[in-house]
């Protein structure tokens, strides 16, 4: 009886160098299928737990957006100082610094928020498509002439004692997205008002 095999006859030998390799099956013990069976479970096992953190990553992630959206937007005082940034184009003026008022606080504390949000798109932990969320906000508050003096003046002031500017992801940001001016970090007094001793 002659098979083919790719359109020509196949030899006998072939045949049975073929069936040698289904023969390894048969000399197996009970041992050696006991330990496929188990490769083979605890391949399925480590699949299914990668599916699982890898929802489970998902979720977390979800969960902090939902964090700092709900902080931004529902925060009343956060929104109410989202408000005046918005709609107050001129309040750093050369009084805000000769008190530190409740404004003062509450510009830093968002200031702050929206750096350390940059912070994080910075480092990777927050994805383009999470930042995107919250754009807008950190592209407004970069927007407002006030916001660029007031982080003009603190940059160029922790720059003359010689510290860490506080805000600089968020200058950072702005600068890289064209928002702020390129010339920012040049101590240029016709950029703002120098509002602080430096």
């Amino acid at each position: 009886m002659n098979f083919l095999i790719h359109g020509e006859p196949a030899k006998k030998e072939n045949i049975m160098r073929g069936t040698d390799k289904l023969n390894i099956f048969i000399n197996w013990s009970i041992d050696n299928y006991l330990s496929l069976v188990l490769i083979i479970v605890m391949a399925i096992g480590s699949i299914f737990v990668l599916i699982q953190w890898n929802s489970s990553i998902k979720i977390r992630r979800t969960e902090f957006l939902d964090e700092i959206i709900n902080k931004l937007w529902f925060d009343e005082n956060m929104a109410k100082t989202m408000h005046i940034i918005d709609n107050n184009p001129s309040w750093y003026t050369e009084d805000f610094h000769k008190s530190y008022s409740g404004l003062g606080y509450q510009i830093d504390k968002l200031l702050s928020y929206f750096d350390f949000i940059c912070y994080l798109h910075f480092i990777k932990n927050l994805k383009s498509n999470e930042f995107s969320v919250i754009r807008y906000e950190i592209d407004r508050a970069c927007a407002s002439p006030s916001v660029q003096a007031y982080l003009w003046n603190l940059y160029h002031f922790s720059n003359k004692i010689e510290a860490g500017c506080s805000f600089m992801y968020i200058i950072d940001y702005g600068i890289k997205e064209n928002i702020i001016d390129r010339e920012f970090k040049n101590n240029n007094e016709n950029l703002f008002n120098k509002y602080m001793k430096f």
